[in-house]
This record gives C-alpha cells, sequence and structure tokens, in this order.
C-alpha cells in the first residue's frame, strides 16, 4: 500500500517527496472603480515559475491576515489566464492556473480592499497583496 513519513525535509510517499506544488504566489493589481484586476503568478518551493496547471481553493478577505471572508457583496470572474469556479455563494472558489502557472481575476465589489486567500493542500494559506477597489 505504501508508507507515508513526515521527516524534517517535509512529506514523503514510499521515500519520494511530496512537496506542494505551489509555495508562493507573486501579485499584480490594476485597481478601479467598482472593481480590481489581478493577476497571479505562482511559483515552487525554488521560487521558480511552476510549469504545468495547479488548482486548490481561494477565498476573497478584507482583511490581510485572511480570517474575514464574510463577502456577500462581492464577485471573482476569470480577467485573463486560468479558470475559477464558485462553489458557494461569495465564499470558496476552485481555480486552475494556466500551465505557466498564471490566474487573473476580477473583483467586482463595493470600494474597500480586498486579499485573494489561496489554501494550500496543508491547509496552509497564502494571501496576496492589496486589491483595492475604488469608489
Amino acid at each position: 500500500m505504501g508508507t507515508y513519513s513526515f521527516g524534517t525535509d517535509g512529506p514523503t510517499f514510499d521515500g519520494t517527496s511530496i512537496m506542494p506544488a505551489f509555495a508562493s504566489v507573486t501579485t499584480t493589481a490594476t485597481p478601479a472603480s467598482g472593481s480590481c484586476g489581478v493577476q497571479f503568478v505562482f511559483k515552487d518551493a525554488s521560487g521558480d515559475t511552476i510549469t504545468s496547471p495547479v488548482s486548490g481553493l481561494l477565498y476573497l478577505s478584507e482583511a490581510s491576515t485572511g480570517l474575514t471572508h464574510d463577502l456577500a457583496d462581492t464577485t471573482l470572474a476569470v480577467l485573463t489566464n486560468g479558470a475559477v469556479t464558485n462553489i458557494g455563494g461569495a465564499g470558496p472558489s476552485l481555480f486552475t492556473t494556466t500551465a505557466a502557472g498564471l490566474l487573473g481575476l476580477t473583483i467586482t465589489a463595493a470600494a474597500d480592499d480586498y486579499y485573494v486567500v489561496f489554501v494550500k493542500p496543508d491547509g496552509a494559506l497564502i494571501i496576496s497583496d492589496v486589491c483595492t477597489v475604488n469608489a
């Protein structure tokens, strides 16, 4: 069946490393009136842009800690690059990057600061830079 191990170098299965597909995300935001376009570049643990698509969960937060996500007045849509599927009101969404590790989203919402929070497979959060929606 195989053996899982959780050593100091991270998790392994039968001695093979099971490192997360992405370790960080760079953010480029373009604020606008009533919306904000935001582009993401997904990076591996070495800081290199990934070279195959990754998928996962994301949600919006009004707090830089990622702990606020009750955003009934917001919508997310693909701006360019990748795909996003909302799975519950203004709650979480599934995302998939391009093979080049790119994802582009449009946040449509009331004027405020927003953060896109990516949930890694191990439960850790990666929180984007701020994306401001102007009045």
